[in-house]
């Protein structure tokens, strides 16, 4: 993420891409995880929530912003991973 100094090129989008949908792919999974004490309702209300910030952060253009949205998400992931539920899923 060097070419835009700001706000996000086309090749700056592309670079993260994959690391978005991994990342996205893998909240989903954790979600389904047996060691969550959720019941299905729960589970399927935060894999909306997940799926909704995704979207809503699919917009976002400063560079800045897009790595702290992946940063968060990484931490939901491990909290996810560990058997804990985030307050928010981001």
């Amino acid at each position: 993420m060097v070419k835009g100094l700001i706000w996000a090129t086309a090749e700056d989008l592309a670079r993260n891409r994959g690391r978005v949908l991994s990342l996205y792919r893998q909240i989903l999974r954790s979600l389904n995880s047996p060691i969550l004490p959720m019941n299905l309702a729960a589970r399927l209300a935060k894999k909306a929530e997940a799926r909704a910030i995704f979207m809503l952060s699919a917009e976002e253009k400063s560079l800045h912003n897009i790595e702290d949205l992946i940063d968060t998400g990484e931490y939901a992931l491990s909290l996810l991973r560990k058997g804990e539920i985030p307050k928010y899923i981001q």
